[in-house]
């Protein structure tokens, strides 16, 4: 897949206070303020972020995702944390604190063409609302979309035509960009928005802001980092405590973490020179760390990864250099007995878009 250009400057004034910008989107609330410390600001969720970001003390650029994509949104008695107007929804972010603002998203049943353009037209009124009520503010439509959606193009020229700024939340029973076609339908979706900010994510919003996005969002564990459909694994819904592992790009269970304690052949495998662990830093001495600990060096460590990425001087190529040498960090695992960790797909798609 050739792609000519990088990501654009910020397009609105607004803008440029997220450009570049990598955030930690909130599993835990009430820890929101904790991970702000170590990414560039939070997203906080749902009915309860609201009230979190209010109470959290921190500079750090906060955000409220009003989120509850998993119930029937047409239902509105079963939906009452969604405000009935787009002015309200905008006026309850800016009460909150939040310093950027995003729409509420909506997930039915139906996507076909002419629902996806009523769910883009909702976003436009709430556009609209924000640049009325909090004109200094910028603002996203979010929009849900489904793996199976992204190959097939169906979102991509309906937001070319609306003009929007549209925050992206993939949604997949595993990892919905898997496939190379699937990530190469949510590049194209990056890049027919006006301004696009990866909402929830994996360590992938490093390429998408490489190639398109002006800001990206990591979720703080598994169940965040995609909106999982379905059973068994639900949003909020208990996860195997991980740790994220930057030589691999990824989290690795705690569990396969244990087995490589003993082992010096792992060691460059294994460092780790994020802000919580310091400059001889060890992945595997987290393993009896707190939780709070070792959710700090996730954040800080895919966090700061993302900024390698971006920071360098050509970032799809330092992109393309993190997946080659993630696979080859795998294939090393496998060769030394470490059983368990599984590569991701995602990792040999983005090598076979960028060549």
């Amino acid at each position: 897949m050739e792609h000519s250009i990088l990501k654009a400057p910020a397009a609105h004034p607004q803008l440029v206070a997220l450009d570049q910008r990598v955030f930690a989107y909130a599993g835990d609330n009430e820890r929101g303020a904790d991970f702000a410390v170590h990414a560039d600001g939070v997203v906080f969720r749902g009915k309860a972020g609201f009230t979190a970001a209010r109470l959290c003390a921190t500079d750090a650029i906060c955000m409220v995702d009003p989120e509850d994509y998993a119930r029937d949104r047409k239902d509105r008695a079963q939906c009452s944390l969604i405000p009935e107007t787009p002015a309200e929804s905008v006026l309850a972010q800016v009460h909150a604190g939040a310093a950027c603002l995003l729409s509420p998203a909506r997930f039915p049943g139906d996507r076909d063409t002419q629902s996806i353009k009523n769910l883009l037209n909702d976003g436009e009124a709430f556009i609209e609302a924000a640049r009325d009520d909090a004109p200094s503010l910028p603002a996203f439509v979010v929009v849900v979309i489904r793996y199976d959606e992204l190959a097939d193009g169906r979102w991509v020229q309906p937001i070319r035509t609306s003009g929007l700024p549209i925050a992206t939340v993939f949604a997949a029973y595993t990892d919905p960009l898997a496939q190379p076609a699937a990530l190469e339908g949510a590049i194209r979706v990056m890049e027919a928005a006006e301004a696009a900010f990866a909402l929830r994510c994996d360590m992938s919003v490093a390429g998408l802001m490489a190639l398109k996005a002006t800001a990206g969002a990591i979720g703080t564990n598994s169940a965040m980092r995609h909106l999982w459909l379905g059973t068994p694994r639900s949003p909020g819904g208990k996860v195997s405590p991980s740790v994220f592992v930057p030589a691999i790009a990824n989290w690795m269970k705690l569990s396969f973490v244990e087995q490589a304690t003993a082992d010096p052949d792992l060691d460059d495998i294994f460092r780790c020179v994020c802000s919580v662990c310091g400059p001889q830093g060890d992945v595997r001495r987290l393993h009896e760390a707190t939780k709070n600990v070792q959710d700090a060096h996730s954040i800080a460590a895919s966090v700061g990864l993302a900024h390698e990425v971006l920071k360098a001087e050509d970032p799809v190529s330092a992109w393309q250099g993190v997946c080659q040498q993630a696979i080859a960090a795998y294939d090393e695992l496998q060769s030394l007995g470490i059983s368990g960790p599984t590569k991701p797909e995602s990792l040999r798609a983005w090598l076979s878009l960028l060549g």
